[in-house]
């Protein structure tokens, strides 16, 4: 189980640049320290913890269960189809959203439809307009 946070320490964890969200229990990184783990990790003789400190972050306050576990998450998600990610929602929260973006996708599809629909009707509009009404005469051509 991984340590609680103090007051301090959230307070701490908050102001690093890096830190996308963080509560007593989690904490959330950004793309760019994601980006910056990775870089650093992969540099021969550089320890985990010393990527943590480069970047900040006090590997003591964070623990030895988060040190250990981060890194794994981070690369595991560097190899996602999905790729590097904020990842301070939910999964239900993520799917809610995917769901809005069809959603939206459909209501401009839709609109997009009804503009085409309304100014083939407006074209139609037009051509009855410019023709003569049933008994009267056309208009002679101004031919010369």
């Amino acid at each position: 189980m991984s340590k609680f946070f103090s007051k301090d320490e959230l307070e701490a964890l908050l102001a690093n640049p890096y830190t996308l969200n963080a509560d007593e229990r989690i904490i959330r990184f950004t793309v760019s320290f994601k980006k910056f783990f990775l870089t650093e990790s992969a540099k021969p003789g550089v320890t985990i913890k010393e990527v943590f400190r480069r970047a900040g972050y006090d590997p003591e306050v964070l623990g030895k269960s988060r040190i250990d576990s981060i890194p794994k998450a981070i690369r595991k998600e560097a190899v996602s189809p999905m790729g590097l990610r904020e990842t301070g929602k939910s999964r239900r929260k993520l799917e809610e959203e995917d769901l809005s973006k069809k959603q939206l996708k459909t209501a401009v599809r839709d609109l997009q439809e009804e503009v085409i629909r309304l100014q083939q009707e407006v074209d139609f509009l037009k051509k009855i307009l410019r023709s003569p009404a049933p008994g009267e005469e056309t208009p002679p051509s101004r031919s010369g």
